[in-house]
C-alpha cells in the first residue's frame, strides 16, 4: 500500500520548481539530454529538436548540415516537466508530467515533427500526484524506461512497445529509491540504472541491476553511493553515462556546489567507485548536462548548463579513465539565461559537425553552437539565437521512424 507523501517532501518538490522560476528559467530545473548513445553514421530523413515550456511542447526542424532551426510547431504538453527523452530512430517521444505524476508518450510525424499521443498515454508514475521526475535515457535495442517519483521516494519502470510506443508497467513497479529521487540514467548496455536522490544528506545515488527479461529492478550492494559527506546535502541532480562512467551534477540543497562527481561503473556488478580527481569544478549551479559520446579524438565531450551565472562549462571525458578536462575557453557565456541542453543526434558525420543547443528561457529563444570535433570548443552558428515562441525549458533531439 502506497503511503501519502509527507508535506515536507511536497514542499521540497515545489521549492525545486519555484527556485528555478525565480531564477528566470521556469520549471524543469534538472534535465539530461543525452540523445545519441553510440556512433551515429547515417543521417535521418528529418531530425527535430523538441522544447518543453509551460503547457506546451515545441518541435523545430533541425538541419544536420548547418544546425539551423526552423519555425517552431507548438503543441499542447504538460504544465511542468522534469524530463524528456526520445527513442531516437524509433520515432517516439516521452515527457514527464510533474503535476499529474505521469509520463506522456507521443509518436513523431516523420515529416513535420508533430506529436500524436500513443495508446494508453498518459501512464501513471505513482498513485498520488504530484511527483514525476526526469526520465532515463533509452538504450538502443532495449525496451525499458524509468521515471523517479520525487514525493513517493520511488522509481517506476515501464516496458515500451517498439512499434507503438505504448508504455506498460514492469513487474514489481514502483521500486523503492531514496530521499526525493529526481533524475535517472542507464549505462550504455542497459544493464544498470542510477537515480539521483536530491535531498539525501550525503547525496546518495541509488543503483539497481535491470532484469533483462522483465525490467524489474534489484538494488546493487553498497547502494546508495554518496556524492558527498553525510550532512553536506550536495544535491545530486542531472546524470549522464558514457562507456563505464557515470557523471553527476551537484546542484546543492543548502548551498550550490558547482561540481561534477565522476564514478567508474563496475561492468559486472554496477557498483560505483569515485574517480581520481573527482569532483570537477563547473560554473554556478550546473543543473543540466549533455554529452557527445563519440568524437574524432576518441574522447567524449560533456557540457553543463550553469543557471546561476548563465554559462556553459565544457569538458573532454577520457574514454579510458573517465577523467574530465576543461576545454580551453570554458565556461562559455550563453545569453540572458540558460536552461536545458541537447546535442544533435547524428554528430560529427559527413553532414556536418556536432551541434549543441541551449534553452534561453528569458529571451524565449534557443541558442545553437557548433562543436569542434577535435577540442569540444563551442562556436555560435549563423542565425543563432533562434526564436522559440514560448520560453523553452528542456530540450532533446529526435527523428521520425
Amino acid at each position: 500500500m502506497r503511503m501519502k507523501p509527507s508535506n515536507q517532501k511536497l514542499a521540497i518538490a515545489v521549492a525545486l520548481l519555484t527556485s528555478l522560476s525565480l531564477a528566470g528559467c521556469g520549471v524543469g530545473k534538472v534535465s539530461i539530454s543525452n540523445s545519441c548513445l553510440g556512433p551515429c553514421t547515417v543521417p535521418p530523413t528529418a531530425e527535430f529538436l523538441y522544447a518543453t515550456s509551460t503547457d506546451h511542447i515545441s518541435a523545430f526542424t533541425l538541419s544536420p548540415s548547418t544546425g539551423a532551426l526552423g519555425t517552431p510547431l507548438s503543441m499542447t504538453g504538460p504544465n511542468q516537466s522534469l524530463g524528456m527523452v526520445a527513442s531516437v530512430t524509433l520515432g517516439h517521444l516521452f515527457v514527464s508530467d510533474f503535476l499529474n505524476d505521469a509520463v506522456d508518450g507521443f509518436s513523431i510525424n516523420p515529416s513535420s515533427g508533430g506529436l500524436t499521443p500513443v495508446t494508453g498515454s498518459p501512464v501513471a508514475v505513482g498513485s498520488m500526484p504530484p511527483g514525476a521526475g526526469g526520465l532515463s535515457n533509452v538504450v538502443s535495442g532495449n525496451s525499458y524506461l524509468y521515471a523517479p517519483d520525487l514525493n513517493a521516494g520511488t522509481v517506476a519502470g515501464f516496458r515500451f512497445d517498439f512499434a507503438s510506443g505504448k508504455l506498460t508497467p514492469v513487474p514489481g513497479s514502483p521500486f523503492l529509491a531514496g530521499n526525493t529521487p529526481v533524475q535517472a540514467a542507464r549505462d550504455y548496455l542497459g544493464k544498470f540504472l542510477y537515480v539521483s536522490n536530491l535531498n539525501d544528506s550525503a547525496g546518495g545515488i541509488s543503483a539497481f541491476t535491470i532484469d533483462p527479461n522483465t525490467g524489474a529492478l534489484t538494488a546493487i550492494a553498497g547502494s546508495p553511493f554518496p556524492t558527498g559527506i553525510a550532512g553536506s546535502f550536495p544535491g545530486p541532480s542531472a546524470l549522464v553515462t558514457n562507456n563505464n562512467f557515470l557523471y553527476v551534477a551537484l546542484a546543492g540543497t543548502a548551498s550550490a556546489n558547482n561540481k561534477i562527481v565522476a564514478f567508474a561503473i563496475d561492468p559486472t556488478t554496477g557498483a560505483l567507485t569515485t574517480l581520481p580527481g573527482s569532483p570537477f569544478s563547473t560554473g554556478g549551479d550546473p543543473l543540466y548536462m549533455a554529452l557527445v559520446p563519440v568524437t574524432a579524438v576518441s574522447k567524449a565531450f560533456l557540457y553543463t548548463a550553469n543557471i546561476q551565472d548563465g554559462t556553459i562549462s565544457a569538458f573532454t571525458a577520457d574514454d579510458n579513465t573517465g577523467v574530465l578536462t576543461p576545454v580551453n575557453g570554458s565556461p562559455y557565456p550563453s545569453g540572458t539565461s540558460v536552461g536545458g541542453l541537447a546535442v544533435s543526434l547524428f554528430t560529427g558525420t559527413i553532414s556536418g559537425p556536432p551541434f549543441l543547443y541551449a534553452a534561453d528561457p528569458q529571451s524565449k529563444a534557443i541558442r545553437a553552437y557548433a562543436i569542434d570535433n577535435n577540442t569540444g570548443a563551442l562556436s555560435p552558428i549563423s542565425g543563432s539565437p533562434f526564436s522559440a515562441g514560448n520560453a523553452p525549458l528542456l530540450l532533446t533531439a529526435a527523428s521520425g521512424p
